[in-house]
């Protein structure tokens, strides 16, 4: 398959169920709309390589993968974000006046942070940056953010022992 007209075609066919199916996963219309486009760019792309009797099935799968992988990502997300709310609540609930074990634990494994992931924490969790704001003001990707926010987290973790 190599025609304009035929992509234009599958393109009028087949966006309105893909999205559809897509809803059923995701449950935002922006995200949902952001998957069926990038479904049908990949196709794009790879258009020429693609049998004209599979493209509904490899459009499909390609919707249910990336359904998946913003699952995953809002999943993870959500337990970072839980963690910060727990870590913030401990904050909270701390008198000034009487520095708390826990406080202190948070500090002093804070410290032990490469000064790089003690800045990615800050700027997201602190300074309440995006992830994306983040990656581009450091030139990386979301991803490295991810990792970075995981590795940090993660010694956090051991050291306060929660």
């Amino acid at each position: 398959m190599n025609d304009k007209r035929e992509f234009d075609r599958l393109f009028l066919q087949w966006y309105e169920p893909l999205f559809l199916f897509a809803m059923k996963f995701v449950k935002d219309e922006e995200v949902g709309k952001d998957i069926v486009n990038d479904a049908f760019e990949y196709l794009w792309k790879n258009f020429a390589e693609v049998d004209a009797a599979t493209v509904k099935t490899y459009l499909f799968t390609i919707v249910r993968t990336k359904c998946i992988d913003y699952l995953r990502k809002q999943t993870h997300q959500n337990q970072y974000i839980a963690f910060v709310s727990k870590m913030s609540q401990a904050y909270i609930d701390i008198d000034i006046h009487e520095p708390d074990e826990r406080l202190l634990k948070i500090r002093l494994a804070m410290q032990k942070l490469t000064p790089y992931n003690r800045m990615i924490l800050q700027e997201c969790f602190i300074n309440n940056k995006k992830s994306k704001e983040v990656a581009e003001e450091l030139s990386v990707s979301v991803a490295a953010i991810h990792k970075n926010i995981v590795k940090a987290l993660r010694v956090i973790r051991e050291y306060v022992g929660n």
